[in-house]
């Protein structure tokens, strides 16, 4: 009995006790879990859009990380989209703040050619075209199609694809499965509403996020014509919330609802028009916002990188310990690098095994010529940077208008290259020249035709107007094959040279005769091939067939009866060129290298008729003449500070020209050192000589992306100086004689129709030294046949 109830006893202490041990291990498991809750709390953070102001986006990041705050979802529109975009794929905020200073995305932004990627074989000659126009023919009647953007797409288009199409691959083409899900917002402008893009291609996406109307080209994404998300959602957290549903959001705001537009500012008035006002307040209960204000920022001033990245730094820190309140998760480097790493390994290189077409915009032939371009005509696999310079070499003839490209995984492991392309209208329309307060006043107008062939041709029109040139140029040209490429020109010229010395400048008389006009009737029949298309060197054999005409009087006190002096000669000059031209300017570079090195030779024969004014010669004289000259030009561009560049040059001239009929015509025959915009509207006799070494230091001091002050100082030192004797005729004086310098100061803006300049021009050894001007465009005049 006493062990029965002994047994009971314990068999009652028994239960009770494991009664209490459940309940501990219930009550275990509930903290467990809550504490596991708390541990696993996501994160999301949201980007808004603002221009360069979305650098500040990088230096929130950067604070985030460096105080162990989580980040599993990211979402962002416009300059916030890429922010988003790239740390979605691994790329850490260092590694964006290198990317963001590189010269690469200079060019993205500016629509320029990447650095050693423009292509100089289909370059025209320079003109002074500031604004040009498409014509096409729809309806049976001509239609102007204007440009849709400032800045030409293709650099951008083709980084995009550089920096997101092997992770989108590696992601499947689905956001969520991204290093961290990620979404952004585009505007659906046909239809008023943000888009949200969830899959598909990452760049493709990003790019459509930031398409800012005027500035960047428009693309299209499931047949909709997307922009700007930030038109009509500049910051998606409620996007967050729906796709996500996060623990906690935190929110990274650099831009604000447009204020009332400014009737000077175009930019503010189409933000008005187009952009629905942004809710930017995140409901304490849902996260908090981290608000980076600026007062000095403007949407295009990416050069402020470092600045505006650290007012985004130090103002998240701010907030840290707000945040570390609400979310008590950590998140280790080492866990943060490992996932990277978990990722990046699965992205694979850019290899390309073909080219496809999407839309029906070109003919078998045209796609034809563009793959074959790309490819450099070598069959198989082709990596990046072959598709890269491919890419610039087809944009750079011209004929395509739209080329957007997206790359798109193969089940072998490459990529197929996916183009649309659009044709750009055959017919081009420009108008130029120059706005001057002296007499270089100028107008231009060009009208160019091309073919979009297997073999492409072009045949264009130049005339110019004004009271020191007027000229007239029509030219042919044809590429041929691909690898090797060579083309084939034939052009005619007809122009004239007035020279206005004095004219130039009120606060002197002329000094220089006032009526010396030089004209030339010239063809040239030209070929070239790439001696290497890399580094856009260009060989180039030419041969010149033509006239010239020099008409003057040797004295200032003419009357209408007088007769001029008048030296004419036909010529036949082969001539054979090595080119290379990277600058980055038209007129009034600041980096990029020119070289030329030419050789020629002229047989000529020359008819001199002396005028009433004559100071020796009467009775008319014939002559022939062989001359043999050769050319070495140097430019380089060296980048000494972000503020401070300096340009040198060195032009070497050997010849053995000689005299003509009498001073003034060996005076125009002679080779001239030109070495600024200047020097080329001038009869400057104390820098002609049939040889001679010039050299020029070129000072620039950048005062932002497109306002320089350049300072010039050149020297010329010739072989032999041309002297005139008391008869008028011409002389060579001794060897190596004290040359001459010439300076130029100019304040330039590079506008995107061209230089509008303050300068002024000094040449020492002339009776007129100082020559003061402001000009509005480009003093630039079709080269003469026998300039050197």
């Amino acid at each position: 009995m006493f062990f029965f109830v002994y047994l009971c006893n314990s068999s009652q202490n028994y239960s009770i006790a494991l009664e209490m041990q459940i309940k501990k291990v219930i009550t275990l498991i509930i903290l467990a879990l809550f504490s596991y809750s708390s541990s696993a709390q996501s994160v999301g953070l949201v980007l808004s859009g603002g221009g360069a102001k979305g650098f500040s986006h990088i230096g929130v990041i950067r604070a985030l990380e460096e105080n162990n705050i989580p980040i599993d979802y990211i979402a962002g529109t416009s300059m916030g989209a890429i922010i988003a975009a790239l740390y979605s794929v691994g790329v850490t905020p260092d590694e964006m703040m290198a990317m963001f200073r590189s010269k690469d995305f200079e060019s993205w932004y500016k629509g320029e050619f990447e650095k050693g990627y423009a292509t100089y074989i289909y370059r025209r000659e320079t003109s002074a075209e500031m604004v040009g126009v498409s014509v096409n023919r729809e309806q049976d009647r001509p239609v102007i199609k204007l440009p849709v953007s400032l800045i030409a797409p293709y650099p951008m288009d083709l980084a995009v694809m550089q920096l997101f199409a092997s992770s989108s691959a590696a992601s499947g083409y689905d956001f969520d499965n991204l290093m961290i899900p990620f979404r952004c917002i585009a505007a659906d402008i046909a239809n008023k509403k943000p888009y949200t893009l969830r899959k598909g291609d990452l760049g493709s996406a990003v790019r459509a996020s930031m398409t800012y109307p005027f500035l960047f080209k428009p693309i299209i994404i499931d047949s909709i014509l997307m922009f700007d998300g930030g038109f009509y959602n500049n910051f998606p957290w409620d996007v967050m919330v729906e796709d996500f549903d996060p623990d906690f959001i935190i929110g990274s705001k650099c831009s604000n609802n447009s204020l009332q537009p400014d009737s000077e500012d175009i930019i503010s008035q189409i933000e008005n028009m187009l952009m629905v006002e942004t809710d930017y307040s995140i409901p304490e209960d849902l996260g908090i916002l981290i608000d980076v204000k600026f007062q000095d920022v403007a949407i295009m001033d990416f050069h402020k990188l470092d600045q505006i990245a650290e007012v985004g730094y130090n103002t998240a820190q701010k907030y840290i310990k707000a945040i570390k309140e609400k979310v008590p998760r950590l998140v280790t480097p080492k866990e943060l690098s490992e996932k990277r790493m978990g990722f990046r390994i699965n992205t694979l290189p850019l290899r390309f095994r073909d080219i496809e077409f999407v839309g029906d915009g070109l003919d078998q032939k045209e796609e034809e010529f563009i793959r074959r371009t790309i490819k450099n005509n070598r069959p198989g696999i082709s990596d990046h940077e072959q598709i890269k310079r491919g890419f610039y070499r087809v944009v750079a003839t011209g004929l395509v208008n739209t080329m957007y490209p997206q790359a798109v995984i193969n089940p072998d492991s490459t990529f197929n290259l996916h183009l649309r392309v659009t044709k750009k209208a055959p017919v081009q329309l420009s108008i130029g020249g120059n706005i001057s307060s002296s007499s270089l006043n100028q107008g231009y107008i060009g009208l160019q035709y091309k073919q979009f062939a297997a073999n492409p041709w072009r045949i264009n029109g130049d005339f110019n107007l004004g009271r020191y040139y007027s000229g007239l140029n029509i030219g042919y040209r044809q590429d041929v094959g691909i690898n090797p490429l060579w083309f084939y020109e034939a052009n005619f010229t007809v122009h004239r040279f007035d020279y206005f010395g004095g004219s130039q400048t009120e606060f002197f008389a002329n000094r220089i005769p006032s009526n010396i006009q030089e004209s030339e009737v010239f063809t040239t029949i030209s070929a070239g091939t790439p001696v290497n298309i890399e580094k856009n060197m260009l060989a180039k054999f030419s041969l010149y067939i033509g006239k010239n005409f020099y008409e003057y009087y040797q004295d200032d006190n003419f009357t209408t009866y007088d007769t001029p002096d008048r030296t004419r000669f036909s010529y036949i000059s082969p001539t054979a060129r090595i080119l290379r031209n990277t600058t980055n300017y038209k007129q009034y570079p600041t980096e990029g290298i020119v070289q030329e090195l030419s050789a020629r030779y002229t047989h000529f024969r020359e008819n001199h008729i002396p005028g009433s004014t004559s100071l020796s010669r009467t009775e008319e004289s014939n002559n022939s003449h062989n001359t043999i000259s050769v050319k070495a030009y140097f430019k380089q561009y060296f980048n000494l500070a972000n503020f401070l560049t300096l340009g040198v040059s060195a032009d070497l001239t050997l010849s053995n020209r000689t005299y003509l009929g009498d001073y003034t015509s060996t005076l125009l025959y002679m080779p001239a050192f030109q070495p600024n915009p200047h020097s080329k509207t001038l009869l400057l006799s104390q820098y002609k000589a049939p040889s001679y070494l010039g050299v020029s230091l070129s000072p620039i001091i950048k005062i932002s992306n497109s306002l320089f002050v350049h300072f010039q100082a050149s020297y010329f030192q010739p072989h032999k100086k041309l002297e005139q004797t008391p008869e008028g005729l011409p002389q060579f004086g001794k060897r190596f004689p004290l040359g001459s310098f010439m300076g130029n100061f100019a304040f330039v803006w590079q506008s995107p129709v061209g230089p509008i300049s303050l300068s002024t021009a000094y040449y020492d050894k002339e009776e007129v030294k100082w020559y003061p001007q402001f000009n509005i465009g480009f003093q630039i005049y079709k080269p003469k046949a026998l300039a050197n």
